[in-house]
């Protein structure tokens, strides 16, 4: 079958061509392939390849040679690839790293190594591909970075070194990268990075650095890092964020801190964070937040502070931000917002403080005019409400407010009126179904009255009165000891499985075929009739014939003229 691929592939000249579970004599029988410029080798038995193995295919553009056991290249191995522009050698077992080829692959943007066994990237390891844009090194096994390992890669915009073991990132780890515009650095063990890491990189717009054990963050103060638009902290083991620590990050549109260890919100902590749009500080253990914290962030659109040990909010905390959109509070040990907390606030579309110690919604009956509030989403959720006014929240979008404590008489006087859809008050559980002994997922309301919790079950009445009927058993028993005579019933009149449409349709046809039947009859009676009365009519011609014809005797006839 192989044998006749490569005839075919001698045959017709194909330009792109796959091929998967080969070996190294095959990819050999591969030859006169002028035409081809896409070359993909997947599951093949291809462990080492030697120097000039690719010498054949001059006119490739793209190769792939990924999940073949790949252990060793030669020095020269790549040689005659001079026209390649992408090549992917993923997914292998390489462990030392070489340019692979003699002479510089200069039409060579995009590299992919990742998922490789590389330990140590050496100096000037890439100094034969100097247009390359995208390299891809992650989830390798490297710890340590050479210095000038990156030299000659004035083009590289793309960088991906996440998945490994790295520990620190020295000032000369990505120096000369003038042009570089994402950096990934999550998953690794960074525990230190040195103030002038990132000095060269002025064009750096994203980088990611969760998944570390970083616990400061000095590197950021840097002018490098100017440009920065997004910014991933999470996962790591920050304890607190120096004042002015982001003064320079001039362009920052997204920030996230989530999953450290942050204890409080300075004044200063944010400051010069003007472009600011999302911030993401949840699952920390925040207690405390400055007044002023969020002053400079005055295009801030969301904020998720949910998950930390926040006991109040400051009434002016919001203030500067009128263009929020987003607020994420949830799961705090928030009892009391102040009435004036968003009353600035009109681009609002989603309130989220559920999990919390609420007992008022006054913040809600102070939103500003112009908040359109049909678009907005209110989640109060778990806290401890036991009444509201619902008369000025009936025209939010959504208002959820499932597992609160409820007064029961006020909740039932709610429940009672017409609600719009837009109001939730259930929470789903799981209860034992009595009839048929299985967990039924089914809607409830928790309440308090007086010292004693309770629950409100939402059960559709039709619902259930339908499947308790079709599940009791109704035939009659009968008593030996006193028996009795079957009451008088009318004899069962056996019937067909027809609804009521189909039987009001079958006897209009009935009545159509008799009335039909009918008519016909009387046409074919008239019929008759009429017959009958022609006959006689020619009868009676017949006989007036014959009384007005003359008679003539027989001597008339035969006598002489």
């Amino acid at each position: 079958m192989y044998r006749l691929l490569v005839s075919l592939l001698l045959l017709f000249r194909v330009e792109c061509l796959q091929l998967s579970n080969c070996n190294h004599t095959e990819v050999t029988l591969l030859r006169d392939t002028e035409l081809l410029t896409t070359l993909t080798l997947r599951n093949c038995s291809l462990s080492h390849l030697e120097n000039a193995f690719f010498v054949r295919f001059g006119h490739l553009l793209q190769m792939e040679l990924q999940y073949s056991g790949l252990n060793d290249l030669e020095d020269f191995s790549l040689n005659g690839l001079a026209r390649l522009q992408s090549l992917s050698l993923s997914h292998n077992n390489l462990s030392t790293l070489r340019s692979w080829s003699s002479e510089p692959l200069g039409a060579l943007t995009s590299l992919d190594l990742s998922y490789n066994a590389f330990r140590r990237l050496r100096s000037q390891g890439f100094a034969l591909f100097p247009q390359l844009q995208l390299l891809d090194l992650s989830s390798n096994q490297i710890s340590e970075i050479d210095e000038e390992t990156f030299h000659g890669l004035s083009h590289l915009k793309h960088l991906h070194l996440n998945g490994n073991l790295l520990q620190r990132i020295d000032g000369s780890s990505f120096q000369g990268l003038h042009r570089l515009a994402s950096l990934s650095l999550q998953h690794n063990l960074i525990e230190r990075i040195e103030l002038d890491s990132f000095e060269t990189n002025t064009h750096l717009r994203s980088l990611r650095l969760d998944q570390n054990l970083l616990t400061s963050l000095p590197f950021l103060s840097q002018r490098g890092l100017a440009r920065l638009v997004h910014l991933n902290l999470s996962n790591n083991q920050v304890k607190s964020l120096e004042p002015l620590g982001f003064s320079k990050n001039f362009e920052l549109q997204s920030l996230d801190l989530s999953y450290n260890k942050l204890i409080n919100l300075t004044k200063e902590a944010l400051s010069g964070l003007d472009s600011l749009e999302r911030l993401n500080i949840s699952h920390n253990s925040v207690e405390s937040v400055h007044t002023d914290s969020l002053e400079t962030l005055v295009s801030l659109l969301q904020i998720d502070v949910s998950y930390n040990q926040l006991s109040t909010l400051p009434e002016t905390f919001f203030n500067a931000n009128t263009q929020l959109e987003e607020i994420m509070f949830g799961h705090n040990l928030i009892g009391q917002l102040p009435p004036l907390a968003l009353a600035h606030q009109s681009h609002l579309r989603l309130i989220q403080f559920t999990g919390n110690a609420l007992t008022d919604v006054d913040f809600l009956q102070r939103l500003p005019a112009s908040l359109n509030r049909l678009s907005l989403h209110v989640d109060l959720s778990s806290n401890r409400l036991r009444s509201i006014d619902l008369a000025s929240l009936r025209q939010f979008r959504y208002l959820n407010l499932a597992d609160n404590s409820f007064n029961c008489g006020w909740l039932i006087e709610n429940l009672v009126r017409e609600l719009p859809t837009s109001v939730n008050f259930a929470r789903p559980w799981s209860v034992l179904n009595g009839w048929n002994d299985d967990f039924k997922n089914i809607k409830g309301v928790d309440c308090t009255e007086g010292d004693t919790n309770r629950s409100i079950i939402l059960l559709n009445a039709a619902e259930v009165s339908q499947y308790k009927t079709s599940k009791c058993e109704c035939a009659q028993t009968y008593d030996e000891a006193n028996p009795s005579p079957p009451p008088l019933t009318w004899p069962k009149i056996p019937t067909d499985r027809f609804d009521s449409r189909s039987v009001i349709i079958w006897m209009l046809a009935a009545i159509a075929l008799a009335f039909a039947g009918l008519r016909w009859l009387r046409r074919f009676v008239d019929r008759n009739e009429g017959r009958k009365g022609g006959m006689k009519a020619l009868n009676n011609m017949y006989v007036d014939k014959g009384e007005w014809q003359p008679q003539r005797n027989n001597n008339e006839i035969h006598s002489p003229p």
